[in-house]
């Protein structure tokens, strides 16, 4: 991605860590029970929450197991949440086209993860 674009929308270095740290002390603190995100982090936990649970039991030591899916979780969230502004930003400079149907390009090629999990 361009500098100057990045700066621009808020999308450089600075901002991207901040955002993850800020995804991974709050799905932390959701997995510990400890405290309360915003609604789009306690839905994408809670989302998983069984499955996340199933895989860290299933660990021989579930507390790192649940600390590593954790970071999974901010890992997701926050690449997500940099795609959605840099989607938003290329929207205002009148880069993205109108609404229409875009094509699909599907990428997975079987079963949901979850469902391939043995426990």
């Amino acid at each position: 991605m361009p500098e100057a674009f990045s700066m621009t929308y808020g999308l450089d270095l600075g901002t991207e860590i901040d955002s993850f740290w800020s995804w991974l002390r709050d799905a932390d603190e959701l997995v510990k029970g400890t405290g309360k995100a915003s609604k789009q982090i306690r839905d994408l936990v809670e989302a998983r929450r069984e499955s996340i649970d199933a895989m860290a039991n299933a660990q021989a030591d579930p507390e790192n197991a649940k600390f590593c899916l954790t970071v999974a979780v901010a890992l997701v969230g926050f690449h997500y949440a940099s795609h959605q502004k840099l989607l938003n930003g290329l929207k205002d400079c009148g880069l993205l086209g109108a609404p229409g149907v875009a094509p699909i390009f599907d990428t997975i090629s079987g079963p949901p993860f979850e469902e391939t999990i043995p426990w």
